[in-house]
């Protein structure tokens, strides 16, 4: 006879525990019996009042915020390995928080040959599904059968055919075509967003047009798919601009005059907006110490909290940045104008000024309202050459007393970070350029340089002042956190590093400078970036949100965005806040702004997710459109993503993301392990795992979906051990287009 469990081994249980959990579950698995079931239903019953449990209408019990075994979910889009996701739906919402799980869709055959496949569903479609949890954040789901989706969304483009118009779908995962309505009126080749139509199962799947947003000939046509995929608002309401257009600029009124300090803006090469200045100089009252100033731009000083454009700018949430355009937050009055720091041009500001010691450690800060002025514009490039000692000659009249004091401060800065010890992320950024006809000039990655880390270090000091100053007064804010990394997802990792004879010992206690040490120890060898995006997947998300739990990959106690309120919405609250923190207006955050930032941090929270899926699908469409003429050729690669529908794959030279389907692998049945990060065959036990080198070639590029598929010439491993097979010559080499079968 055990004891009668506490709340918290209840609640662990469940949480383990495979689809809902009755009574007798309970009591069976801490072997309670007889008499002893009354005080553990009490405990039940007690706990259900308490919200920490829910109810099933078959007796069942599960965690509160656990979801059914059997739930009604909504395909959302795909995820950046290319599997279909969803949310579930309860009483008709969706739930879609940044709180609310993950659904994974298995679209991969039943093992067990009598049982039917799962009927097929796509973005925006409604199902019934049977969910397996993984873990607190994901659930897996099998489809179990689809729900009329009728007025779900898809985007397409027009193909005239012999009975009519028919849109063929711009999303990868959608398997059929649909018929227009016979009135539509559009032509061949536009691009059209539509409205799934209801009716019969086994008849041709119907669309009514909603907008014409273009045509698929248009160069420009891939970002206006991925807008209009993720429903960006990209039309300013009349009364926005209006708004925008009677702004008067703001003056030295109730601000300190900050023009007489030489502040320089350092920026990507063909930024249009700047958000942020510096400023650095010694400390006249301390040996070997400095003075930063970081002034940033004053949005708040022209959009108040009760303007149209306020709520716009909420609703926006972020500015949206595609290969050949941006979709501002901001009408281009402010973005561009009246709030960019612009060379020699006076602009209201909010600044704060910090102390750093010898060892560069923040001593000390102060918040100010001001006016300031930029006297120069830099590149990364040029500050990098000056720094370098190869000053631009437009620059070197600024070399002496500007440029070098800030990096000066720079390096004395660095030696706190290094302490600090935030995590490393090796992950290079892929760049795009276009000319204005909306062709590919180049595609590359540039080179992280000092210049960017130093405006990153002033950046992200200026940010934890910010959270430090609005502690202290007590004021509402929206902090920026970073969770440490599921339990689960740490396992699978020590799981992992122990094939390549690396030790995560469980148990420790988590900090950023134990996956740096992780990575230190597979630096300098051909696995260097296998273990690197390993830590990096292994990381939670960054989110926004009012309860502070600290930023675990810049390994800080508190943090908040302050530095970009032209591009961020959660930005612009925190400017708010300090404003009426430090009592410099009256235009400051108002009681009802306070208590609107739960909701507010949820919300752009999901725009910010909603803006990396816009931008990373327009650029997969723009490359695929660049490579659609490369079919044939054979590219170096390494592995990105696993999954059940085969290998993703990232471009050596591009950066462009492809999948080898898992057809293409060879003539025997693989197995993904999508925790542990590789796949395995199961007869040669050939080995592919994320990271790791391979040849591939180029057999279809689908632009206007954003697809790449590629086949595998060369690239396993066996054991551990790095012997190579090539599929060029070797025993698994495919014959021809015959061979081009589905997985089996």
């Amino acid at each position: 006879m055990g004891d009668i469990p506490t709340r918290d081994e209840i609640l662990k249980f469940i949480a383990e525990h495979e689809g809902e959990t009755t009574k007798r579950d309970i009591a069976k698995a801490f072997n309670i019996t007889g008499a002893d079931r009354i005080p553990l239903k009490r405990l039940l019953r007690e706990m259900a009042a308490e919200g920490l449990l829910e109810g099933s209408r078959k007796g069942g019990m599960r965690g509160q915020g656990d979801l059914p075994s059997v739930s009604v979910v909504q395909m959302t889009g795909r995820n950046k390995e290319g599997c279909l996701v969803a949310r579930a739906r309860r009483e008709g919402n969706l739930l879609d928080g940044p709180q609310d799980p993950i659904i994974e869709i298995d679209d991969s055959p039943p093992r067990n040959r009598r049982h039917r496949p799962s009927p097929p569903v796509s973005p925006g479609d409604t199902a019934l599904a049977r969910l397996r949890r993984v873990n607190k954040d994901k659930y897996i789901a099998r489809i179990i059968r689809k729900l009329d989706d009728a007025g779900g969304q898809i985007i397409g483009v027009v193909r005239e055919r012999i009975d009519g118009l028919w849109l063929i779908p711009t999303d990868r995962r959608e398997r059929h075509d649909y018929q227009l309505e016979k009135d539509t009126k559009a032509a061949h080749g536009d691009l059209l967003v539509c409205e799934k139509l209801p009716g019969p199962r086994m008849a041709a799947k119907r669309a009514r047009m909603r907008e014409n947003i273009g045509s698929a000939d248009d160069p420009h046509a891939f970002s206006l798919i991925s807008i209009a995929e993720q429903g960006l608002p990209t039309v300013f309401p009349e009364a926005v601009i209006a708004e925008a257009e009677a702004i008067k600029e703001a003056g030295l009124e109730g601000r300190k005059d900050l023009t007489a300090l030489p502040f320089i803006t350092i920026d990507p090469a063909d930024a249009r907006d700047h958000d942020d200045a510096v400023f650095a100089e010694p400390d006249p009252d301390n040996k070997d110490a400095f003075i930063v100033w970081v002034a940033i731009a004053d949005v708040a000083a022209y959009v108040a909290a009760d303007s149209e454009m306020n709520r716009e700018a909420r609703k926006r949430g972020n500015s949206v940045y595609m290969p050949d355009r941006v979709v501002p937050m901001l009408p281009e009055r402010l973005s561009n104008d009246l709030c960019s720091l612009r060379e020699n041009e006076t602009r209201p500001c909010m600044a704060v000024k910090i102390n750093i010691a010898a060892n560069g450690q923040k001593t000390a800060h102060k918040f100010y309202r001001g006016l300031m002025r930029s006297v120069a514009k830099l590149s990364y490039a040029e500050a990098q050459r000056a720094f370098d000692g190869e000053c631009p000659a437009e620059f070197k009249h600024l070399n002496d007393d500007v440029l070098q004091p800030i990096w000066q401060t720079y390096q004395c800065m660095a030696q706190a970070r290094e302490r600090r010890q935030p995590l490393r992320i090796n992950r290079p950024e892929r760049r795009i350029e276009m000319n204005d006809k909306g062709q590919i000039t180049r595609i590359y990655t540039p080179p992280v340089l000092e210049a960017h880390k130093l405006i990153e270090e002033m950046m992200v000091s200026a940010n934890v002042c910010a959270a430090e100053t609005l502690e202290k007064a007590k004021r509402p804010l929206i902090y920026r956190v970073h969770d440490t990394p599921p339990d689960e997802r740490v396992r699978a990792l020590s799981d992992f590093l122990r094939s390549m004879n690396i030790k995560l010992s469980l148990g420790q206690t988590l900090l950023p400078q134990l996956f740096n040490g992780l990575m230190d120890q597979a630096a300098d060898q051909p696995i260097a970036p296998t273990v690197s995006e390993a830590v990096l997947r292994t990381q939670a998300q960054a989110i926004y949100d009012v309860e502070n739990i600290g930023h675990f990959g810049l390994n800080l106690g508190r943090y908040a965005h302050f530095t970009s309120p032209i591009r961020r919405y959660a930005d612009l609250t925190v400017h708010r806040a300090l404003i009426a923190a430090i009592k410099v207006g009256k235009d400051g955050q108002s009681e009802a702004e306070a208590e609107a930032l739960p909701d507010i941090a949820e919300a752009v929270s999901a725009t910010e997710r909603r803006a990396m899926i816009a931008e990373r699908s327009a650029g997969e469409r723009y490359l695929a459109a660049h490579m659609a003429d490369q079919i044939g050729k054979s590219f170096a690669a390494r592995i990105s993503g696993v999954s059940r529908a085969g290998l993703f794959v990232t471009l050596d030279d591009s950066g462009a993301d492809g999948l080898i389907p898992i057809s293409r692998l060879g003539d025997e049945r693989f197995y993904a392990d999508e925790n542990n990060m590789y796949m395995t065959g199961g007869t040669t036990g050939m080995i592919f795992r994320i990271g790791e080198s391979v040849e591939v070639e180029l057999e279809e590029a689908t632009p206007l979906k954003g697809g790449l598929l590629f086949s595998l010439l060369d690239g396993a491993t066996y054991g551990g051990e790095q012997k190579r097979t090539n599929r060029r010559n070797g025993p698994f080499r495919r014959s021809g287009p015959k061979q081009r079968r589905g997985r089996r």
